[in-house]
């Protein structure tokens, strides 16, 4: 999809006077007008007072989580079942580093990264469990602020990582193992995970040949990233959310965009006569979404749909 077409198309989703939300994002993410320009000013404070994120509000602890972190305490009934869950919802509805609540939670998980806070969560038995609670918390800080500098250690850690374990050109799981218990004493297999590659993608200057390195074996890995679990060169609708998921935190690595030609060109095909996309129910399922108020009003999946879509071809 050409510039102009993701710009005429955004253009056209605002002709339908969406909630504030929708109009945020599409100025923000797609059309990228400024900080200070009126319009995004404007659409920034309404979708500050929205439900959506008056829900998170509410719910938000005074530490600044939301309850456990990572794992779901089946025993607690609540909307976000964990901190990650609300944090994935906040940063969907368009909140930054600059909103109290994203603030609030980037500065617990710095606490926790720092030892000053800890995980609620249940401890899981397994060496890697310190290990995986860092990678965890650091790369859902770098998808709030890419720069905040409690990430400086934790994201040189796993830049070593990630060389050692590609330092044949192909991922070597032991290599990864190795390198671990040489530099932490402990063990783990963790580098494929969706966090550590946000951490790892969340600033520019990753070496260039690292970054081609973790692109190829990503792009010939049947199971893509972690926790997704999507093959990235076969796109499937039936697990298009989770494609959808991998590619935006890839669309941060040099080069993402020709690996994803094909797919790229598959999603094309997946566009309604209107020009919008609209994925069906299933992909609508979780945290990311509803954007627009009522999905009872024709066309409002849709527009969330294709919103998010803009948002990563921009």
């Amino acid at each position: 999809m050409q510039s102009g077409a993701i710009r005429s198309t955004a253009l056209k989703l605002l002709e339908r006077r969406p909630n504030a939300i929708v109009r945020h994002r599409l100025l923000r993410d797609v059309l990228h007008l400024p900080p200070d320009d009126p319009q995004r000013v404007a659409a920034r404070q309404d979708m500050r007072s929205h439900r959506w994120v008056a829900e998170l509000a509410d719910a938000q602890a005074q530490d600044g989580s939301w309850g456990r972190f990572h794992s779901m305490d089946s025993s607690r009934k609540t909307h976000f079942p964990t901190s990650e869950a609300a944090i994935f919802r906040a940063l969907a509805l368009g909140l930054d580093r600059e909103d109290p609540l994203l603030g609030k939670a980037a500065g617990y998980i710095a606490g926790v990264l720092a030892g000053r806070q800890a995980w609620s969560d249940r401890v899981e038995r397994s060496e890697g469990w310190p290990l995986g609670v860092e990678a965890i918390s650091a790369g859902m800080l770098a998808a709030i602020d890419p720069q905040h500098p409690a990430l400086d250690t934790p994201r040189n850690y796993w830049i070593g990582i990630a060389a050692a374990s590609l330092q044949t050109g192909a991922y070597d799981p032991r290599a990864e193992w190795d390198a671990h218990r040489a530099r932490r004493g402990r063990g783990i297999l963790y580098l494929r995970s969706r966090y550590v590659l946000s951490l790892l993608g969340s600033r520019p200057d990753l070496p260039p040949g690292l970054s081609q390195q973790i692109l190829d074996w990503l792009w010939n890995e049947p199971q893509g990233i972690g926790y997704l679990g999507a093959d990235l060169r076969h796109p499937d609708p039936g697990h298009i959310f989770q494609w959808i998921e991998s590619l935006e935190i890839l669309t941060h690595f040099a080069g993402w965009q020709e690996r994803a030609g094909e797919g790229l060109a598959w999603l094309e095909t997946r566009r309604g006569p209107d020009g919008l996309w609209d994925l069906g129910s299933k992909v609508s399922r979780s945290v990311y979404f509803p954007l627009s108020d009522d999905w009872r009003k024709p066309g409002n999946r849709a527009i969330d749909h294709t919103t998010r879509l803009l948002g990563l071809l921009a």
